[in-house]
């Protein structure tokens, strides 16, 4: 079976200092957010077949104050679009699912995509026809 190279780029904005996990190909980054964006990066060989990037908010309490993530941005193999960033949806913990990059209660955003990348780019952006 034929892989591909996959690179995959997700940069979160803390609002306080959440507690974050970021999940894609069974990679697993943990991580307190201080201050500051921070780029999360995964880099893989993978056979053709649908994939899933989340971002999770965990352990957030009343007594930590306000805390929360944005997503401001998701690159795949270095192309940037905000229809890539907004093809996913937030899930929050006891309410409904949205369509939101603003992660503030303590819930996971997940983001569907499929390898080979640049095939579900080119349907994502609508690029036109695609020619198998």
């Amino acid at each position: 079976m034929k892989s591909y190279p996959t690179r995959i780029e997700v940069l979160l904005e803390p609002i306080g200092s959440p507690m974050v996990e970021v999940v894609c190909n069974n990679q697993v980054k943990y991580m307190r957010l201080f201050n500051t964006p921070s780029w999360v990066s995964f880099e893989f060989e993978q056979i053709a077949g649908p994939l899933q990037l989340t971002v999770e908010h965990r352990e957030r309490a009343p007594e930590d104050g306000v805390t929360a993530v944005e997503i401001k941005s998701v690159k795949i193999n270095d192309i940037e679009s905000p229809k890539i960033l907004y093809q996913g949806f937030y899930y929050p913990i006891g309410m409904p699912a949205r369509r939101t990059t603003y992660i503030d209660f303590n819930g996971v955003w997940v983001l569907d995509f499929s390898v080979p990348v640049y095939t579900w780019l080119h349907e994502t952006l609508g690029l036109g026809w695609i020619y198998e």
